[in-house]
């Protein structure tokens, strides 16, 4: 049998060694998740002692659940798959979006008075957006006192920007634009940097993703010569989600030690609850035996 090899220049590599490297990064990725279910599953129904212990708990989530979606859309080699570089691109992209929001809000080490700032930006920033959602509806019936009532939230938060001695001492100019909250409010390089993200990866990355999830030229240029995007298994598509199975499973690995940070004790309460279950239902605790490699 041929051993199992890859070559440093992935755009080198036999199919054998595609599918061998997509096999691995699938294995790989689903122990990652394996791991962060069990962690979500022993935070919940611990109080959030601060902001950041809800936000964590709430973003994690998140990335979990859209991690799971990530395995149903990488299947296991074999004839009948269906294959969606896209979707698998897009929903990539969204976890790493994500990963970045998580640290910004919940993570990252930085003094009490930025912690708090945060969460104020985080609001700002949310009232901009959903003002500017239902706005797209462009109803007349919108009475004065919806108005009303939106303007005082966002004075109430105006207020706390104020009176917040890390965004009182921003430059005026960097003040009204997060009080405007309209673009995110973190600098993404910023993120990445902090983060100790590999940031010429991750840019990269990002870009290949973000063309197929705005339909970008690179998403169906070259289709027809290079085999793909058509929903079949092929070289070309098994090794870009092989690099995104790779990516996703580094944020999720980044995840799982943040929240812990939080939840000290989730993984060993995620682990009885697991115990527990199988031990009330030791049928559905086992699996047949696959006999095709994942």
């Amino acid at each position: 049998m041929e051993k199992e090899t890859t070559n440093d220049d992935p755009t080198r590599l036999s199919e054998f060694q595609v599918k061998a490297k997509y096999r691995k990064a699938r294995r790989e990725f689903a122990a990652e998740v394996l791991r962060a279910k069990r962690v979500s599953r022993g935070a919940a129904g611990i109080l959030s002692e601060t902001a950041q212990h809800y936000w964590a708990s709430v973003l994690f989530t998140r990335m979990v659940v859209t991690a799971v979606s990530i395995q149903v859309l990488t299947p296991e080699i074999q004839p009948d798959g269906h294959w969606d570089f896209s979707a698998v691109a897009s929903i990539t992209r969204n976890l790493a979006e994500c990963y970045l929001f998580f640290y910004f809000l919940c993570a990252d080490d930085v003094p009490q008075v930025e912690k708090d700032a945060r969460i104020i930006l985080l609001n700002l920033h949310d009232n901009a957006s959903r003002r500017k959602l239902f706005g797209e509806l462009d109803e007349s019936d919108d009475d004065a006192k919806t108005a009303a009532a939106r303007a005082e939230v966002h004075d109430d938060l105006v207020r706390k920007f104020n009176a917040n001695a890390y965004l009182s001492g921003l430059p005026e100019k960097r003040q009204k634009e997060l009080i405007r909250g309209e673009k995110t409010p973190f600098v993404q390089d910023e993120m990445i940097e902090r983060s100790n993200l590999d940031k010429r990866n991750f840019r990269f990355l990002y870009r290949l993703f973000s063309n197929h999830t705005h339909t970008g030229p690179v998403a169906f240029y070259r289709m027809a010569e290079h085999g793909r995007g058509r929903g079949f298994q092929n070289p070309t598509d098994t090794l870009c989600m092989a690099f995104a199975l790779d990516f996703a499973g580094d944020l999720m690995r980044r995840a799982t030690v943040d929240i812990l940070a939080f939840f000290p004790n989730a993984e060993t309460r995620g682990t009885a609850i697991e115990a527990a279950e199988a031990n009330a239902h030791p049928a559905s605790g086992r699996k047949k035996r696959r006999l095709k490699r994942c």
